[in-house]
């Protein structure tokens, strides 16, 4: 697990398109995210669609509200794919292209990350409440928490065949949802090098 770090983002950079779906809906079809909760029903089918809009391409960034979701100017995802075992998908513009950039795409690993107590009591002890389920999808939502406040992360076999991993723990409020992601320390600091503004590199254990 020492392999695997945070890629903590500092800051947020483009939005995506359209805003009545928080960009979800060309990356999951129209049914195929909640509307109630903001978590996706499939792995991703389409691309992230960005608006150009206050946008220059360079190094890599985390869009608004799409907050396990890391994109990267063409060149150095290049190098990203050529050194490491990453799948990208090119990024859509609305209405014109801002530049080459794609999307590292994180796949969701493993059956879980965090020990179910342990991740009742820090959520409780943070915000109150540990999270709930949606009335419409029924899918848990733990509250919002990040690395620091999480309980430790379960070491399982499945990560170490990775170079990126979202967690299957969904986290989040109101309409919006996020995993957590881990990202193999080789390729957490290349981006964070190719981008220093927008990133730093923490461990998590």
């Amino acid at each position: 697990m020492t392999d695997f770090v945070q890629l903590y983002w500092k800051r947020n950079r483009g939005w995506p398109w359209p805003e009545d779906s928080w960009g979800l809906t060309p990356m999951y079809g129209p049914d195929g995210w909640c509307d109630t909760c903001g978590v996706p029903k499939h792995s991703q089918s389409g691309s992230l669609v960005l608006q150009r809009r206050g946008m220059k391409v360079e190094g890599a960034w985390v869009p608004n509200w799409r907050l396990d979701v890391i994109c990267v100017e063409q060149g150095l995802a290049v190098e990203a794919a050529a050194r490491f075992d990453v799948q990208t998908r090119e990024v859509d513009w609305h209405p014109t292209s801002a530049g080459a950039a794609t999307q590292i795409i994180v796949p969701t690993v493993g059956p879980a990350w965090f020990d179910p107590e342990e991740l009742r009591e820090a959520t409780i002890a943070r915000h109150g409440v540990d999270g709930a389920t949606c009335p419409r999808c029924g899918v848990w939502r733990w509250m919002p928490l990040t690395f620091g406040f999480l309980p430790p992360v379960r070491v399982t076999q499945s990560l170490g065949d990775v170079a990126i991993a979202g967690s299957p723990e969904w986290f989040g409020d109101g309409k919006r949802a996020f995993r957590q992601v881990l990202v193999r320390r080789g390729l957490a600091e290349l981006i964070a090098a190719a981008s220093p503004r927008d990133f730093t590199v923490q461990d998590v254990l």
